[in-house]
């Protein structure tokens, strides 16, 4: 019975440290945003898309191969594509 207690007084105090730790993660980050830092991944621009999926990129919008070829081709993956087409044909 001992043993039971100890582990459940273990997980209260584990989920007041977690609780705590997000506070100030939270709290580090309004800090930051006040000081005007901008929090998160930069954004992707024209500039960012590698020169390697620019040159196969023509060949992908006459057909000549599928989404899938042109990831495997310029080494990114399917996801990353998506958002160089989508930036491309804004």
């Amino acid at each position: 019975m001992d043993n039971n207690a100890f582990i459940q007084m273990s997980g209260v105090f584990a989920e007041l440290e977690l609780r705590i730790i997000r506070e100030r993660v939270r709290s580090g980050m309004r800090n930051a945003r006040a000081k005007g830092v901008k929090i998160g991944r930069p954004q992707t621009t024209l500039d960012d898309i590698p020169a390697n999926f620019l040159r196969h990129y023509p060949q992908y919008k006459k057909g000549a191969f599928n989404l899938t070829e042109l990831a495997r081709l310029c080494d990114i993956s399917r996801t990353t594509a998506y958002k160089y087409i989508g930036l491309l044909e804004q």
